[in-house]
């Protein structure tokens, strides 16, 4: 029984958000924003995006856009959970994946991701209050490495795509929501 193809599977090479087709990416967080605001670059230092953080809500909320203007998706951070949990949304605001975070972790990832069915899509290994980890599959393999550049004024992660059937869209809201949670845990 098949059904359909996987987010790790050739089959699966539709973006959902087509400015994303690269292999490299660079997410750096503004110093002087009222909100909490990245910018998306390329490999080459070409702006994409930006994710922006909405100023009052409950939960975080943070959005996608274009150099332009043009929403591209969404991250919402839920709060009425018992573990941090966020759903990232396309720009129909159709649900695409969500990220959460285990209570106890006896064996395996503290932090994972499910498509919208709920079946697990990826799940990180390596140190994500140290900001170097690896995304993977359910099964070990490697769909993209982050890092933390630690010679910068301000947080800037290298995303590589090591998958390129799995969607950057999904890897980078994941970076993101996994820096909103670090952030919230170091203010207590």
């Amino acid at each position: 029984m098949s059904t359909g193809p996987s987010y790790g599977s050739p089959g699966y090479a539709q973006r959902i958000v087509p400015l994303f087709s690269g292999n490299g990416y660079i997410i750096e967080q503004k110093i002087l924003a009222l909100r909490d605001t990245f910018g998306i670059k390329d490999r080459n230092g070409n702006q994409l995006a930006y994710v922006k953080k909405q100023l009052v809500s409950f939960g975080p909320k943070f959005w996608y856009e274009d150099t332009s203007g043009q929403r591209l998706g969404e991250i919402h951070g839920k709060v009425l959970t018992i573990r941090p949990s966020f759903e990232i949304y396309d720009a129909q605001n159709q649900l695409r994946a969500r990220v959460k975070e285990k209570l106890i972790v006896l064996i395996g990832s503290k932090w994972w991701m499910e498509d919208a069915s709920g079946r697990e899509i990826a799940k990180i290994k390596g140190n994500v209050w140290e900001h170097d980890y690896q995304v993977q599959d359910p099964s070990g393999g490697a769909i993209a490495q982050i890092h933390k550049k630690w010679v910068t004024i301000r947080d800037s992660y290298s995303v590589e795509m090591l998958n390129p059937a799995f969607d950057p869209f999904l890897v980078l809201s994941y970076a993101i929501s996994l820096d909103n949670t670090e952030k919230k845990e170091n203010k207590k």
